[in-house]
Protein backbone atom coordinates (compact mmCIF):
# COMPACT_ATOMS: atom_id res chain seq x y z
CA UNK A 1 0.00 0.00 0.00
CA UNK A 2 1.42 3.41 -0.94
CA UNK A 3 2.44 5.83 1.80
CA UNK A 4 0.20 8.61 0.47
CA UNK A 5 -2.88 6.43 0.00
CA UNK A 6 -5.58 6.11 2.59
CA UNK A 7 -6.27 2.44 3.50
CA UNK A 8 -9.43 0.68 2.40
CA UNK A 9 -9.74 1.57 -1.27
CA UNK A 10 -11.57 4.40 -3.00
CA UNK A 11 -15.09 3.00 -2.61
CA UNK A 12 -15.34 3.61 1.14
CA UNK A 13 -14.21 7.21 1.39
CA UNK A 14 -16.39 10.19 2.09
CA UNK A 15 -15.18 13.53 0.87
CA UNK A 16 -16.47 16.35 3.04
CA UNK A 17 -16.30 19.77 1.42
CA UNK A 18 -17.04 22.83 3.51
CA UNK A 19 -17.33 26.51 2.74
CA UNK A 20 -16.79 26.13 -0.99
CA UNK A 21 -18.29 28.75 -3.29
CA UNK A 22 -21.51 27.96 -5.15
CA UNK A 23 -19.98 28.71 -8.55
CA UNK A 24 -16.86 27.24 -10.09
CA UNK A 25 -14.95 30.50 -10.60
CA UNK A 26 -11.52 30.78 -8.98
CA UNK A 27 -11.63 32.20 -5.48
CA UNK A 28 -9.16 33.55 -2.98
CA UNK A 29 -11.54 33.14 -0.05
CA UNK A 30 -10.25 30.84 2.73
CA UNK A 31 -11.52 27.28 2.36
CA UNK A 32 -11.02 23.91 3.95
CA UNK A 33 -11.63 20.29 3.07
CA UNK A 34 -11.63 17.19 5.27
CA UNK A 35 -11.14 13.66 3.96
CA UNK A 36 -11.99 10.76 6.28
CA UNK A 37 -13.00 7.15 5.70
CA UNK A 38 -16.77 6.73 5.46
CA UNK A 39 -16.42 3.48 7.44
CA UNK A 40 -13.82 3.32 10.20
CA UNK A 41 -12.75 -0.14 11.40
CA UNK A 42 -11.65 -0.52 15.01
CA UNK A 43 -8.10 -1.65 15.84
CA UNK A 44 -6.93 -0.75 12.31
CA UNK A 45 -4.85 2.37 11.59
CA UNK A 46 -6.88 4.99 9.71
CA UNK A 47 -6.11 8.53 8.49
CA UNK A 48 -7.96 11.83 8.49
CA UNK A 49 -6.65 14.47 6.07
CA UNK A 50 -7.30 18.20 6.26
CA UNK A 51 -6.55 20.79 3.60
CA UNK A 52 -6.64 24.55 4.21
CA UNK A 53 -6.31 26.96 1.28
CA UNK A 54 -6.09 30.71 0.78
CA UNK A 55 -5.54 31.50 4.45
CA UNK A 56 -4.78 35.17 5.10
CA UNK A 57 -4.01 34.85 8.82
CA UNK A 58 -2.63 32.37 11.35
CA UNK A 59 -5.31 29.98 12.57
CA UNK A 60 -5.71 27.27 15.16
CA UNK A 61 -6.66 23.94 13.60
CA UNK A 62 -8.28 21.28 15.73
CA UNK A 63 -10.00 18.01 14.89
CA UNK A 64 -11.74 15.91 17.53
CA UNK A 65 -13.33 12.49 17.18
CA UNK A 66 -16.16 11.70 19.59
CA UNK A 67 -16.43 7.93 20.01
CA UNK A 68 -17.68 5.60 22.76
CA UNK A 69 -18.26 8.47 25.16
CA UNK A 70 -14.75 9.90 24.75
CA UNK A 71 -13.31 12.85 22.85
CA UNK A 72 -10.06 12.03 21.04
CA UNK A 73 -8.00 14.94 19.82
CA UNK A 74 -6.62 14.07 16.37
CA UNK A 75 -4.85 17.37 15.83
CA UNK A 76 -4.41 20.67 17.63
CA UNK A 77 -2.03 22.89 15.72
CA UNK A 78 -1.34 26.53 14.84
CA UNK A 79 -1.14 27.04 11.07
CA UNK A 80 0.66 30.06 9.62
CA UNK A 81 1.05 28.94 6.00
CA UNK A 82 -1.34 30.17 3.31
CA UNK A 83 -2.00 26.61 2.09
CA UNK A 84 -1.56 23.42 4.11
CA UNK A 85 -2.38 19.72 3.76
CA UNK A 86 -2.03 17.40 6.78
CA UNK A 87 -2.89 13.75 7.32
CA UNK A 88 -3.30 12.47 10.86
CA UNK A 89 -3.17 8.74 11.70
CA UNK A 90 -5.50 7.36 14.36
CA UNK A 91 -6.83 4.03 15.64
CA UNK A 92 -10.12 3.49 17.46
CA UNK A 93 -10.40 0.76 20.10
CA UNK A 94 -12.93 -2.04 19.81
CA UNK A 95 -16.31 -1.29 21.35
CA UNK A 96 -19.20 -3.46 22.51
CA UNK A 97 -21.23 -2.64 19.43
CA UNK A 98 -20.80 -1.06 16.02
CA UNK A 99 -21.90 2.54 16.11
CA UNK A 100 -21.05 5.95 14.80
CA UNK A 101 -18.57 8.61 15.73
CA UNK A 102 -18.60 12.36 15.23
CA UNK A 103 -15.72 14.27 13.71
CA UNK A 104 -15.57 17.95 14.68
CA UNK A 105 -13.20 20.24 12.82
CA UNK A 106 -12.55 23.79 14.01
CA UNK A 107 -10.40 26.34 12.19
CA UNK A 108 -10.24 29.61 14.11
CA UNK A 109 -8.33 32.84 13.65
CA UNK A 110 -8.77 36.50 14.62
CA UNK A 111 -11.30 37.13 11.80
CA UNK A 112 -11.97 33.62 10.48
CA UNK A 113 -13.85 30.63 11.83
CA UNK A 114 -14.83 27.33 10.17
CA UNK A 115 -16.65 24.73 12.24
CA UNK A 116 -18.23 21.46 11.18
CA UNK A 117 -19.43 18.29 12.89
CA UNK A 118 -20.10 15.19 10.78
CA UNK A 119 -20.99 11.58 11.56
CA UNK A 120 -18.94 8.57 10.41
CA UNK A 121 -19.71 4.87 10.84
CA UNK A 122 -17.56 2.71 13.11
CA UNK A 123 -17.46 -1.07 12.79
CA UNK A 124 -15.52 -3.57 14.87
CA UNK A 125 -12.92 -5.21 12.70
CA UNK A 126 -12.98 -8.95 12.25
CA UNK A 127 -9.92 -11.01 11.55
CA UNK A 128 -9.40 -14.57 10.48
CA UNK A 129 -6.52 -16.83 11.45
CA UNK A 130 -5.09 -18.99 8.68
CA UNK A 131 -2.77 -21.83 9.68
CA UNK A 132 -0.85 -23.52 6.89
CA UNK A 133 1.31 -26.63 7.20
CA UNK A 134 3.76 -28.14 4.74
CA UNK A 135 1.91 -31.49 4.64
CA UNK A 136 -1.68 -32.63 5.23
CA UNK A 137 -0.68 -35.68 7.35
CA UNK A 138 2.38 -36.37 9.53
CA UNK A 139 3.90 -39.57 10.88
CA UNK A 140 5.02 -39.81 14.51
CA UNK A 141 8.37 -38.10 15.02
CA UNK A 142 8.18 -35.90 11.91
CA UNK A 143 8.82 -32.18 12.23
CA UNK A 144 5.80 -30.02 11.56
CA UNK A 145 6.47 -26.86 9.53
CA UNK A 146 3.73 -24.26 9.64
CA UNK A 147 2.91 -20.58 9.36
CA UNK A 148 0.12 -18.52 10.89
CA UNK A 149 -1.33 -15.49 9.10
CA UNK A 150 -3.99 -13.06 10.32
CA UNK A 151 -6.35 -11.92 7.55
CA UNK A 152 -8.83 -9.04 7.53
CA UNK A 153 -12.41 -9.22 6.22
CA UNK A 154 -11.09 -8.80 2.65
CA UNK A 155 -8.53 -11.60 3.11
CA UNK A 156 -5.60 -9.17 3.14
CA UNK A 157 -2.78 -10.09 5.56
CA UNK A 158 -2.59 -8.08 8.78
CA UNK A 159 0.68 -7.20 10.44
CA UNK A 160 0.08 -8.99 13.74
CA UNK A 161 2.26 -11.27 15.80
CA UNK A 162 1.01 -14.51 17.31
CA UNK A 163 1.74 -14.18 21.02
CA UNK A 164 1.29 -17.85 21.88
CA UNK A 165 0.66 -20.97 19.85
CA UNK A 166 -0.36 -24.29 21.36
CA UNK A 167 -0.14 -27.46 19.29
CA UNK A 168 -1.96 -30.55 20.42
CA UNK A 169 -1.40 -33.86 18.73
CA UNK A 170 -4.04 -36.44 18.33
CA UNK A 171 -3.02 -39.99 17.73
CA UNK A 172 -5.64 -42.19 16.21
CA UNK A 173 -5.66 -45.65 17.64
CA UNK A 174 -6.26 -48.79 15.68
CA UNK A 175 -9.87 -49.68 15.75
Amino acid sequence: MGKNRLPGGPSIFLLLLFLLPGDTSPTTEPQYMVLVPFLIHTNIPEKACIQLTHLNESVTLSATLEYAGENRSLIADVVSEKDVFKCVPFTLPKSNSSSSAFLTVLVKGPTLEFRSRKSVLVKNSKSLVFVQTDKPIYKPGQTVLFRVVYLDENFHPLNRLVSMLVIKSSVRGKG
